[in-house]
């Protein structure tokens, strides 16, 4: 894919409530004129479901801004089995790493749902960072915290069972959400793979956990839980 410098099209970079430059973490450190220069230099493109945005192989020297939609990340394995690492939407961005080296990537990125997103060549923000290093500390801040979710999967699937790994990602996100009750920001299958089981023993689990009156479970993502101190000893084994 080749990115030529342009103004971004996007709605959301003309929607009057800030451009997808402004609504990401990564770049915070940046000053408004500085946040229009790296604009200045995006491209905007529509993914539609199921397509994908990047594979194994492809030149990791874009980063991607979501403006809108869902987009899942995973790995396959040499069996073909399908890991997925992240389920990102707006707001988020992939391929920081663009602003470090331009290696192969080693993911995929497929649309859950039809995503609009931003894209900048990572040689035009490495540019700016020899100018306004303190941008440098902002970046790799972002850049660890992805990495420790990333390992925080993986050490998850390696360590506990799957009860285990259920529990502890329902309290995470009630954690993150900061109620009890919530609805999953994503399908029951979507769930199941990134917690490393089948959606058939997930929902067997969920149920069973209902039966118990750890959670209670209506329509298919809203999720209260009603015992946490119950939910919290299973997810530490106990």
């Amino acid at each position: 894919m080749t990115l030529q410098g342009c103004s971004c099209g996007c709605e959301t970079c003309f929607a009057g409530n800030g451009t997808c430059v402004d609504k990401i973490s990564l770049f915070d450190s940046l000053s408004p004129e500085q946040k229009g220069l790296i604009l200045s230099k995006s491209v905007h493109r529509t993914f539609e479901k199921g397509e994908l945005i990047f594979s194994p192989g492809d030149p990791g020297d874009i980063l991607y801004i979501i403006n809108s939609g869902e987009v899942k990340i995973y790995k396959l394995s040499a069996q073909g089995r399908q890991q997925t690492l992240h389920i990102l939407g707006p707001k988020d961005f992939i391929g920081e790493h663009a602003l470090f080296n331009a290696q192969p990537l080693q993911n995929t990125a497929e649309a859950l749902r039809k995503a609009n997103i931003c894209m900048i060549k990572g040689k035009d923000i490495r540019d700016l960072l020899l100018v306004y290093p303190d941008m440098g500390i902002k970046i790799l801040e972002q850049y660890a915290k992805k990495n420790n979710q990333i390992l925080g999967i993986v050490e998850s699937i390696g360590l506990y069972d799957v009860e285990q790994r259920i529990a502890k990602y329902l309290l995470d996100l009630s954690q993150e959400f900061g109620m009890e009750a919530f609805k999953l920001p994503f399908s029951k299958g979507t769930l199941a793979s990134i917690i490393g089981t089948s959606q058939e023993t997930l929902s067997r689990k969920l149920s069973a956990f209902q039966e118990e009156g750890i959670l209670g479970l209506s329509g298919q993502r809203n999720i209260a839980i009603l015992n946490k101190d119950r939910l919290t000893e299973i997810r530490d084994g106990r």
